[in-house]
């Protein structure tokens, strides 16, 4: 007698996602906990608009001289109120952090990664385009329980490490600067808005 033959289960559509999921989970976060709150930018007319600060990526564009340092450091601020576990994590790459800014925001500002306690800000003085890549990463992708707030400030002052090396009359590539903030963007964005860690990165209008 010929043996039977089993029915082989066909996949369901669920299936073939979750064992892509598995498979691919480097590639996505959906096993991630989404961490969420949501906070007061400062302003009631600014929050009115935008609704507030929630996880994730923003952009603060503006003139120069035009306030957009200030609000970044006041949404920290407010950050620190309301979420107990945070620390913040400041890119000085135009040295434009003056002493006054420092004491008028109101926060503590260390630069030895040793003094970083919850509710203090680490200056890093780079603008070099790998290093703040590869320390927003770190930092967010991380196992820590900790909440992170990031200022870039600016996107317009990076600059990739083989550039340093280049005399001053060999022109730089054409929006160098947007397409690095741009490629930098496309790899914390998720990360960041599903881990309940938010980063604001700071550029200047270029045209009227």
């Amino acid at each position: 007698m010929p043996p039977v033959k089993e029915d082989k289960k066909e996949l369901t559509d669920k299936d073939v996602i979750a064992n892509l999921l598995k498979a691919g989970k480097d590639s996505h976060f959906n096993f991630l906990e989404e961490r969420y709150w949501r906070i007061s930018t400062g302003s009631l007319l600014l929050d009115s608009v935008v609704g507030g600060v929630t996880p994730g990526l923003h952009r603060f564009v503006g003139m120069n001289s035009g306030g957009k340092t200030s609000e970044a450091l006041e949404v920290m601020r407010n950050f620190f109120k309301q979420i107990p576990d945070s620390k913040g994590l400041y890119f000085n790459a135009e040295g434009r952090l003056s002493k006054e800014m420092k004491e008028r925001s109101g926060l503590k500002f260390v630069y030895n990664p040793q003094d970083w306690e919850v509710h203090t800000i680490l200056v890093i003085d780079t603008n070099i385009y790998e290093f703040v890549c590869a320390t927003i990463e770190a930092v967010i992708r991380g196992d820590s329980d900790t909440y992170y707030g990031i200022i870039l400030d600016s996107t317009d002052g990076m600059l990739q490490k083989n550039d340093l090396a280049k005399g001053y009359d060999e022109s730089n590539k054409v929006a160098g600067g947007a397409v690095m903030a741009s490629n930098l963007m496309k790899r914390v964005a998720i990360p960041l808005s599903k881990s309940g860690h938010f980063a604001i990165f700071i550029s200047q209008v270029r045209s009227d």
